[in-house]
């Protein structure tokens, strides 16, 4: 059985590669539009196309994950 401090490590060095993967996951962009595009429509209502559109690109651009 491993340590949890092995463990730990072994999560930090997979780290990058599986967020990489994650965020060249077509399904993942799929999932981002869809809900950005309801907590955009739920802040703002509905508002010109070109704005929603450009405001869920910058924001899909800058969600991290920690």
């Amino acid at each position: 059985m491993l340590s949890n401090t092995t463990i730990s490590k072994l999560a930090d060095a997979l780290q990058p590669e599986i967020v990489e993967e994650i965020y060249n996951n077509e399904k993942y962009f799929e999932m981002m539009t869809e809900l950005i595009g309801e907590a955009l429509e739920k802040k703002l209502g509905k508002c010109d196309e070109t704005l929603f559109f450009d405001l869920g690109m910058i924001l899909i651009d800058r969600i991290e994950f920690k």
